[in-house]
């Protein structure tokens, strides 16, 4: 069979190979925070980022169309999914939907979209079919989807421990998605029994900011040794001291050079 080939996949083989190295790891950045909260990454903090060569920005459609030269060596992946921000005092649970559609992440360039699901949450369904149709549309045009993966939501209706997170990622990954991006368990050890469900490449979130930026390497180096295809940090690199040395120091630690004293 090895004549049969398919555009469609070779579309999905080519974006994906944009923001995830020949190593099979990549060291993503996640600049996205803003679309909730309306505050957060300075406003240029994006070249700065860019300037440190991560294999991947997870942005909004602000970002994306503001700042075209920041991708020409980065892979570019889409924020979809938003429409409740913190300034709603009331929201409680998944207010989400998707303000984007496939076509729009193609017309702008992405080489991936990403949108939160919430395996384990009260109104899981509703994460769960975004994911669905985000997935059918991006078949169709040979477009990856990574799911971020919070097992019961924010507000931990089932706890994060190592099953949960496992079966969480597992289930999106049945949905369709193509990646994941999602916690470690708090014993770093034990990521691999998630990997080991994962038939798609897992990357670690960053989690709250740290006070020891030596601690956010480590983490990454640890991460990655236990299992992950990389990371998706953001207020870890964006909110450091040099975002642009942090994510050097966050690609050597990925991809395998990096002293992590």
């Amino acid at each position: 069979m090895e004549s049969v080939a398919s555009a469609v996949g070779a579309g999905k083989t080519r974006r994906t190979r944009r923001f995830v190295r020949g190593d099979g790891r990549a060291v993503l950045v996640a600049i996205d925070m803003q679309l909730a909260t309306g505050s957060g990454p300075a406003l240029n903090v994006v070249e700065a980022v860019a300037a440190g060569q991560p294999d991947g920005m997870l942005v909004t459609w602000q970002i994306a169309r503001r700042y075209p030269e920041a991708f020409a060596e980065c892979g570019l992946i889409l924020r979809m999914d938003g429409a409740e921000t913190h300034l709603d005092r009331n929201a409680d649970g998944d207010g989400l939907s998707l303000m984007y559609r496939s076509e729009h992440a193609a017309m702008i360039g992405a080489d991936a979209v990403i949108l939160m699901v919430y395996p384990g949450m009260r109104e899981e369904k509703s994460s769960l079919r975004r994911l669905a149709a985000l997935v059918g549309e991006c078949e169709r045009i040979g477009m990856p989807v990574v799911a971020e993966s919070i097992p019961g939501g924010w507000g931990q209706a089932v706890p994060w421990d190592t099953e949960n997170i496992a079966r969480s990622a597992r289930i999106c990954v049945e949905i369709g998605a193509d990646a994941i991006k999602t916690m470690a368990p708090t014993q770093v050890d034990e990521l691999g029994d998630v990997v080991e469900g994962c038939e798609a490449p897992l990357f670690v979130l960053g989690g709250p900011k740290r006070d020891n930026e030596h601690e956010v390497v480590r983490y990454a180096a640890g991460v990655v040794a236990a299992g992950a295809s990389g990371i998706c940090f953001g207020r870890n690199v964006w909110g450091a001291s040099d975002p642009t040395t942090m994510v050097r120091r966050l690609g050597r630690a990925v991809h395998g050079t990096e002293e992590h004293a």
